[in-house]
């Protein structure tokens, strides 16, 4: 035959009051979030107000740095452009100081001659030891304060 094993099932007995208790220590709690601190929210807000202006200034000191290197680069443009016109300007004048160049445009370009015996008068032109009044006018000036008063009393 066979036989059934007797289970034997043991409840412990808690009183109501107890047991409420238990229920009450065991009952989770739903999370409960601690509120973050007003500190603690600002303080992220504030790093990327910090980083905004940060990348801010990098990129206009960016700009400014380019805009200053393409008006580098203009200059240094319009300063060879400058040289060059400046080593054509003393060509051109090495080729205006040349005797046969000058008689060459005065014949070619301004239809000028040489003049003939008529054309020609020679004058003449006084000493340079000779005074003159402008030389005696310098003279006067020259005089002191008491001379010109004593000018004037005569």
């Amino acid at each position: 035959m066979l036989v059934a094993k007797k289970e034997e099932r043991y409840e412990s007995y808690i009183p109501q009051s107890q047991q409420e208790q238990v229920l009450h220590e065991v009952k989770p709690r739903a999370n409960i979030k601690a509120k973050p601190k007003p500190a603690g929210r600002i303080k992220p807000i504030f790093l990327v107000a910090i980083g905004f202006i940060i990348a801010f200034l990098v990129v206009s000191r960016h700009a400014a740095i380019s805009e200053n290197h393409n008006m580098i680069m203009k200059l240094e443009k319009t300063l060879e452009a400058s040289l060059i016109r400046n080593e054509q300007l003393k060509l051109e004048l090495a080729a205006c100081e040349d005797l046969e160049y000058i008689v060459e445009v005065a014949k070619n370009e301004l239809g000028m001659n040489y003049p003939h015996q008529a054309q020609i008068q020679y004058v003449e032109l006084p000493d340079d030891d000779v005074d003159s009044p402008e030389v005696n006018i310098t003279q006067n000036q020259d005089t002191s304060i008491w001379d010109l008063l004593s000018n004037l009393i005569d």
